[in-house]
């Protein structure tokens, strides 16, 4: 009883964590619209999807297997290892943000500035230290330190808009929120050490770590590509669809924060138990947590086409028909996310956790150029359905195939 008393408390802080920069963002979506227009606010959609693909070259794996590893690592370690992998992404950082403002802006040559301010402002959370806070299990810390400076950056952003109607502004208020959230974690990690820790910022060492990283890398990589293709494709082929296919990535996105929480309480709570108990708890996690999925995209399917509407004083008209395949797309995403990120880790096979996003982007990259160029959105938005469901039924089948060899083995 006394157990399942700190899973709920620790999924209720997590909770707070997560839904309160996404409600502020939901907040905001429609005074951006209103201010900036419908494409303008795609632009800026479309290079915070793009920033999930760039930023798993800054994040560099830390960002997919990271909590994993910190729940793993003696609490006394933790924070040099943390230091290391902050050297590691200064230098990443450095080296993608022109990358990703160059493409950006060759994608999108009318919003130079947006492109530039955006890119790096989306950039730097990948510097920052929240998947150490979920590997902690200290939901107060990312909270404090995380996600209250983004909200107050969100927030004051709003009003940015309000007063100048630049978007520009908007997301340079943002950036500013951003890079205090990186440095207030970094600065409380290293003052809570208990030795002194040591910052070696030798180049070839900092991306000899990058080694050991390959796999989860791998991963994010090819995750990220075919969660950020389909903005790219659709700002490419179809750029007066991007309005409507980015309100239907945005609400995916923001019920897929609501289901974090979840993510982040099973990736702590797996480990806790022991070597002996992680068959019996991931078990229970994989009844539980498809729950939460259905309902989660039963929402999205039902509320989707009036949140829209909401959300975009009526100029964006997200109907049934493509409110489904994003509610599909979030069923399937956020199970593989627990059988991924949580259960793959846990049984030490991030390497069949890379194949499967390479699986899933193989299959699912042309069918999203397909499926833009033939069906606009709506194309787009089921050949990532498609590709999501096959990445889950991989994992799915080695899960299984994994639990039933450790039985045998036992």
């Amino acid at each position: 009883m006394r157990e399942r008393l700190l899973v709920l408390q620790r999924l209720s802080a997590f909770m707070v964590t997560t839904l309160m920069p996404a409600v502020v963002g939901l907040v905001a979506m429609p005074v951006i619209i209103r201010g900036a227009g419908a494409h303008a606010w795609g632009v800026q959609s479309s290079v915070q999807s793009a920033a999930v693909l760039f930023g798993v070259a800054v994040g560099f794996g830390w960002s997919v297997t990271g909590a994993a590893e910190t729940a793993r690592l003696a609490p006394v370690k933790r924070p040099q290892w943390f230091a290391d992998s902050l050297v590691s992404r200064i230098y990443l950082f450095c080296l993608i943000a022109p990358v990703m403002v160059l493409v950006m802006w060759l994608i999108n040559r009318d919003y130079l500035s947006l492109v530039a301010v955006a890119s790096v402002a989306y950039l730097v959370p990948y510097v920052g230290a929240d998947w150490y806070f979920v590997g902690e299990a200290r939901p107060s810390r990312l909270f404090r330190l995380n996600a209250l400076p983004q909200t107050i950056g969100l927030a004051v952003s709003v009003v940015a808009m309000l007063a100048t109607n630049s978007i520009v502004v908007t997301v340079a208020v943002q950036l500013a929120s951003n890079i205090c959230a990186v440095v207030l974690s970094a600065a409380v990690i290293v003052r809570s050490s208990s030795e002194p820790l040591h910052f070696d910022w030798s180049i070839p060492r900092a991306f000899g770590r990058l080694k050991g990283q390959r796999d989860p890398f791998i991963t994010a990589g090819t995750s990220a590509l075919y969660v950020a293709s389909p903005m790219l494709i659709i700002n490419l082929f179809q750029p007066g669809a991007l309005a409507l296919y980015a309100m239907g990535d945005k609400l995916f996105k923001s019920s897929l924060t609501v289901f974090a929480p979840v993510l982040q309480v099973v990736q702590g709570w797996l480990p806790e138990g022991g070597p002996e108990n992680l068959g019996h708890r991931i078990k229970q996690a994989a009844r539980l947590s498809p729950l939460v999925s259905i309902a989660g995209a039963a929402c999205i399917f039902a509320l989707g086409p009036w949140a829209a509407r909401l959300l975009s004083h009526g100029e964006i008209a997200l109907g049934l028909d493509i409110s489904l395949p994003f509610a599909v797309v979030f069923a399937a995403v956020s199970v593989t996310q627990v059988f991924g990120l949580a259960f793959l880790v846990q049984l030490g096979r991030t390497a069949a956790l890379a194949k499967s996003t390479v699986v899933g982007a193989v299959i699912g990259v042309p069918m999203i150029i397909v499926g833009a160029v033939l069906f606009s959105a709506h194309g787009v938005a089921w050949a990532v359905a498609l590709s999501e469901i096959t990445v889950l039924i991989y994992q799915l089948a080695v899960v299984i195939a994994e639990l039933r060899r450790r039985r045998a083995t036992a």
